[in-house]
């Protein structure tokens, strides 16, 4: 699967290892490739702002009698160099309208309805749908035997709502000899398919990019440097987020990684408990930013619907708690989930700590880290300012005062089970955020002795009064999960530095506290019962990534679709529940699931299967569970026949998205659907 042909708009600067022909650009932002403008009947604009898919520019038509857009080339080219048209289309304020796609070759025109092979079946108000078509497949198109120009034609005498179209690309013909042995069981891939992009540009470095349809069914992209070689903007050596491009009103907004060494999400840092009384080797920075470090990617899986992309490396750490100073590299290994149907991809590690003695290192774990222009801003210095934090770990915290500061109100008194971490601006209604799959129970996440502020707010009294310190938002050192703590001492602060945290020891004790800090003592509020955690050998957990709206309350609305996975009780009468799985990405020793059928590594309900088949029931005690990801195990072969959900049939790459991970007998499948209440019977049959 490593070898999927990407369809986005972009020339490739290789054929691939079979030799068929490179994609080619028709347009994005512009006319490419020597494509000239030859539209008809007025109403077409081919340097529209907004809205756009990808970029600055789009295509505007606005239908009158059949007037159309028009792409001609000088020469003309035969459907075994390009045996498909790809764009994006998306229906304005309205929506719905009647579309033809026309071919041309020296005056002679062949034409097909385009509707059909639009994603839905016609293009959506303010949405942006993928377009698929294989032309040479299609026997009015393929009789003209080669053609020099394409019409996308109004189908109406009358006037219809404008349409825009962006990222047109002609499909070299190894569609075909990809997909001529039934990829994923399904013919040709899906319009609203998850599509990769291998080895493109980005900051300096090479990349994937990574697209997908979520919730609404609205574009989301997501680019993710490579790290094993070359350096990039800051010096970075990749292995992180880079861009992530989301829908907002009709609009794109592109979230591009700061200038500077800290620009770029998803690597790790890690902090020794006490740098100033640990024994180090003074060979290095003993809190480096991960993507510094180079190392290798992997492509894991790249399905039909879904994908994990690893990036591997190891870590130095040069500060030991015993005698003697020793340096030792930790390898890292992080995988990144995507999944049509849903918003945010999951970020998900394994720390090995097994070629380290237990006891020797006593430090943290910050990642994912890193600095986005969150608000979608093209420079640094545009940037708007941080109109608050908030962050969960036993309870919930949040700023009460725009924007935020050492002076701003806060509480943190509302007890949590979720932990999770964020900033907003509100200049630019924006968030970022980071929510973990488990409980903080089941994982424990936040760290340091920040818990004597449990249960209060400024109100009580100021939250740091160190001296020469005082004032009322916690001490910098006592925030749990690291944000812009070290970023405000010059007042509000442009900059939207966020990452996870755990405590110190979580990585290399034999046991470590959960709650306080065995280097500095620890809060009084240790509850009893689970005090302590092991650090060793190996650390794993999880956190999705989320981008969007503060307004729309994208952290909020994740937090309880997990408060809502720990209500689910899990049943089958065809096929089992599955109670194990690896305790991370990196780590095979089964870990039971909590609860039952609950795979925490990668944000899924997880099955078995008998004989290809499943029947079960998914029962939702609280809550409603939003579009989840289902992982059947012990599944081969084609894509199921049959899916159904409360005995109504489903209808593949609409209803449900599915893949097949072949290499692991899995079939993995999306619900596009919303559970809610104790009956939600999931049938799948060959």
């Amino acid at each position: 699967m490593s070898l999927r042909t990407p369809f986005i708009a972009l020339v490739l600067a290789f054929a691939h290892a079979n030799g068929a022909k490179a994609d080619l650009v028709v347009y994005d932002d512009a006319l490419r490739n020597a494509f000239q403008d030859y539209s008809y009947g007025g109403g077409s604009d081919f340097a529209n702002p907004a809205p756009v898919h990808a970029g600055t520019r789009s295509i505007r038509l606005t239908g009158n009698a059949y007037n159309a857009v028009s792409f001609f080339h000088a020469g003309a080219f035969s459907f075994a160099q390009y045996a498909g048209l790809r764009f994006w289309v998306h229906g304005g304020s309205a929506g719905g309208q009647r579309l033809t796609l026309a071919l041309q070759n020296g005056g002679n025109l062949a034409s097909v309805a385009l509707n059909g092979y639009i994603a839905g079946g016609a293009p959506a108000a303010n949405t942006w749908r993928e377009v698929t078509v294989p032309i040479a497949t299609i026997p009015s198109l393929a009789a003209l035997g080669q053609f020099d120009r394409i019409d996308i034609q109004s189908d109406d005498a009358g006037a219809q709502p404008a349409v825009y179209f962006d990222d047109v690309v002609l499909t070299g013909a190894v569609v075909d000899r990809i997909f001529a042995d039934g990829f994923d069981g399904g013919g040709t891939p899906a319009a609203n398919g998850l599509v990769v992009d291998h080895d493109v540009p980005i900051d300096g470095l090479s990349g994937d990019r990574f697209t997908w349809r979520d919730s609404a069914n609205q574009p989301r992209v997501a680019v993710l440097a490579h790290n094993d070689g070359g350096t990039g903007t800051g010096g970075t050596r990749g292995g992180e987020l880079r861009e992530f491009r989301y829908q907002v009103g009709g609009a794109t907004r592109i979230v591009k990684a700061t200038d500077g060494s800290f620009g770029g999400f998803g690597y790790v840092v890690s902090h020794p408990a006490n740098e100033a009384n640990d024994h180090c080797t003074g060979e290095g920075d003993p809190s480096s930013l991960g993507h510094f470090t180079p190392g290798s990617f992997q492509r894991v899986f790249e399905g039909r619907h879904h994908a994990i992309f690893r990036f591997r490396q190891n870590y130095p750490r040069y500060c030991t708690r015993l005698l003697p100073p020793e340096r030792h590299d930790l390898p890292v290994t992080i995988d990144w989930v995507f999944s049509t149907g849903r918003d945010h991809p999951l970020w998900s590690v394994t720390w090995d700590l097994s070629g380290v003695p237990v006891d020797r290192l006593e430090d943290d774990a910050r990642g994912p880290y890193g600095q986005m222009r969150i608000d979608g801003a093209a420079s640094d210095g545009a940037r708007a300012q941080i109109a608050g934090v908030a962050w969960g770990d036993y309870y919930r915290f949040v700023s009460t005062s725009n924007p935020v500061t050492f002076g701003s109100g806060w509480s943190w008194n509302q007890p949590n089970a979720i932990p999770y971490v964020k900033l907003w601006t509100s200049t630019v209604d924006a968030t970022m955020g980071l929510v973990q799959t488990r409980t903080i129970r089941q994982q424990d996440a936040g760290g340091y002795w920040g818990q004597d502020l449990w249960g209060r707010t400024s109100a009580n009294g100021n939250g740091c009064d160190d001296p020469g310190s005082v004032y009322p938002m916690p001490c910098d050192y006592n925030w749990p999960f690291q944000s812009i703590n070290y970023e405000l001492y010059g007042g509000a602060t442009q900059n939207a530095r966020l990452a996870w945290g755990t405590n110190f020891g979580f990585l290399g004790q034999a046991q470590y506290r959960i709650r306080g800090n065995s280097a500095y003592g620890g809060g009084a509020l240790a509850l009893p019962g689970d005090p302590t955690a092991s650090g060793w050998p190996k650390k794993s957990y999880a956190t999705w990534i989320v981008l969007g709206t503060h307004g729309a309350d994208p952290v909020g609305a994740q937090v309880r679709d997990v408060e809502t996975i720990q209500n689910l009780a899990l049943t089958a009468t065809v096929g089992s529940v599955a109670m194990q799985g690896p305790s991370g990405v990196a780590d095979a020793n089964p870990a039971t699931y909590q609860p039952a059928g609950y795979d925490g590594v990668l944000g899924a309900l997880a099955f078995q299967a008998a004989a290809n088949r499943l029947d079960a029931n998914v029962a939702v005690g609280a809550g409603t569970l939003s579009h989840p990801l289902v992982i059947v195990r012990g599944y081969s072969g084609a894509l199921p026949a049959t899916v159904k959900l409360g005995g109504a049939m489903l209808v593949r790459d609409v209803d449900y998205f599915p893949s097949l991970r072949a290499g692991s007998s899995e079939l993995w499948l999306t619900l596009n659907r919303d559970l809610a209440g104790a009956s939600n019977r999931l049938e799948i049959a060959p």
